[in-house]
């Protein structure tokens, strides 16, 4: 799909497919950071009728005389290519999909690559996190080990939390994608979510880890070196975290005030052709999708930092209703994008409820998650405040959101001793 000059632009697309008539055509363009186009059996190409300028998907073969694989655009083990079709032939029957179709094709093709990503932030972390605490288990500085200073728990723990918080969230969007049809379509504000927030939460636990790591995971014989680079490309793929949370915006209205009744879903891991992912349909109207009421899940646990941020939800109600952007504020995008992220915590904290309750997640663990969500939301409130066009109405709700978490040390050290330091040694990657 996506081109050198044009990156995610898909309106700009210059790979142009000419007819010749008697259903034979010739394509002619460039693509760009194509995964495995150098041995692919078949590369799916995006591009536009050279007479109409109608967009058209159709299939081209990696091993043809010519198809030019011109480079590995990455410094990896991973191959992700440019490459060029000169005068390539392609038959009506090599053309997957044409017009609207094609367009609607391209970007739910998309949908599922965006869920694909948070699986990749999710597996990148947990192999740090392991190299990490064995490494600061094992290592004696000053008569103790690293693991013995407070600062390296708290780290790890918290490392170790949002990892839990990502895998929750991201498996439970799972359900809701292999349960989506034409009348629950749901999945497509998860989907975003994946990439946007777990991505950046991949991120976030890289860097909590390379505290406790330090100079170490610098070195060419760790996994970590080659994870503190490939964590950060994760947000970037398949549209930026800004264009990503410009999509899920337009989600927040419905999502907070309109809500409507759907059956439960349930885990869905059973074996089946997930026949509606590969037909979603148009993708246009998104802001009509409607959601269950996010209290169903939040009213369904009684937990001391559970509630502080029930409490938080409320007064960002209250802000959206009575302090909600005005017309400028809504043409900056900075602005919006703090809103945006304390929305998105509202829908993490959601699915990541729903999801122990599947997996039976102590409530212990589950209140230490929404410890680090009460800070984060605390710290995107203070973003809003401070920024320069803020209301006064905006500033005192922005304060108000602002909440410290339930402290519980005898919680803390439970998680720590039973759920993060007992994992020291118990995994390491081959050589």
């Amino acid at each position: 799909v996506s081109e050198k000059e044009h990156g995610a632009d898909l309106y700009s697309s210059e790979m142009k497919l000419t007819p010749l008539g008697n259903g034979t055509y010739r394509a002619n363009g460039q693509k760009y950071y194509i995964g495995n186009a150098n041995e692919a059996g078949i590369v799916s190409t995006f591009g536009k009728m050279s007479d109409s300028g109608d967009f058209v998907f159709f299939a081209a073969e990696s091993k043809n005389e010519n198809f030019e694989c011109v480079q590995n655009v990455v410094n990896s083990q991973s191959y992700v290519a440019e490459f060029f079709l000169n005068d390539y032939p392609i038959n009506e029957s090599d053309i997957l999909s044409k017009g609207t179709e094609a367009w609607d094709t391209s970007l739910n093709t998309i949908n599922i690559c965006k869920y694909n990503l948070g699986w990749g932030a999710i597996g990148i972390c947990t192999h740090a996190f392991y190299e990490a605490i064995n490494h600061a288990a094992n290592r004696s500085l000053f008569n103790h080990y690293v693991t013995d200073f407070p600062h390296i728990q708290h780290l790890l723990t918290d490392a170790y939390i949002r990892l839990i918080a990502m895998k929750l969230f991201t498996s439970r969007g799972s359900d809701y994608m292999r349960a989506a049809s034409e009348n629950d379509k749901r999945y497509l504000l998860y989907n975003p979510m994946v990439k946007m927030k777990v991505t950046t939460q991949g991120e976030e636990v890289i860097n909590l880890l390379w505290d406790v790591i330090a100079a170490k995971g610098f070195e060419k014989s760790m996994f970590f070196e080659m994870a503190a680079r490939d964590i950060r490309g994760l947000p970037k793929l398949e549209g930026t975290v800004h264009v990503n949370m410009a999509l899920i915006i337009k989600f927040m209205a419905n999502y907070f005030f309109f809500p409507d009744k759907f059956p439960e879903i349930i885990k869905r891991d059973e074996l089946g052709n997930d026949d509606f992912l590969f037909n979603q349909g148009a993708t246009k109207g998104l802001g009509k999708i409607r959601f269950h009421d996010y209290n169903i899940a939040y009213n369904s646990v009684d937990l001391p930092n559970l509630n502080v941020f029930k409490e938080q939800i409320l007064i960002f109600k209250e802000f959206l209703f009575t302090a909600r952007p005005s017309e400028e504020q809504t043409k900056d995008f900075d602005f919006l994008l703090n809103l945006g992220e304390i929305f998105t915590l509202v829908v993490y904290g959601q699915l990541i409820i729903e999801n122990a309750k599947i997996y039976n997640i102590e409530d212990d663990v589950l209140d230490q998650i929404f410890n680090f969500m009460i800070r984060d939301f605390s710290k995107f409130a203070l973003q809003i405040y401070s920024k320069p066009s803020s209301t006064e109405a905006q500033m005192q709700l922005s304060l108000k959101m602002i909440k410290k978490p339930i402290v519980n040390v005898e919680r803390f050290d439970k998680i720590w001793k039973k759920y993060v330091y007992d994992l020291k040694d118990t995994y390491q990657m081959n050589e």
